[in-house]
């Protein structure tokens, strides 16, 4: 799948990176660190509006493009 670096994607239902606290909830999206075309990629766990989550916020996590949903939004 193509992903790009600056688009928020929501995951796909039940691909919630974490979901030990409802704060974790919030997190549902994605932002992939590195643009191209990937089978799995790192991607920093954000909410819709591009905030990473607080616990993420060193480097991007391993995710499967498989559970990149829509982009929701973009992000400079």
């Amino acid at each position: 799948m193509k992903v790009f670096t600056g688009l928020v994607y929501k995951a796909k239902r039940g691909c919630v990176y974490r979901t030990d606290t409802a704060r974790d909830r919030r997190y549902n999206c994605y932002i992939p660190v590195f643009t191209g075309d990937y089978c799995i990629v790192d991607c920093w766990v954000c909410d819709a509006n591009g905030n990473v989550h607080p616990d993420f916020d060193c480097c991007g996590v391993p995710i499967d493009t498989d559970i990149l949903g829509t982009v929701i939004n973009k992000i400079d």
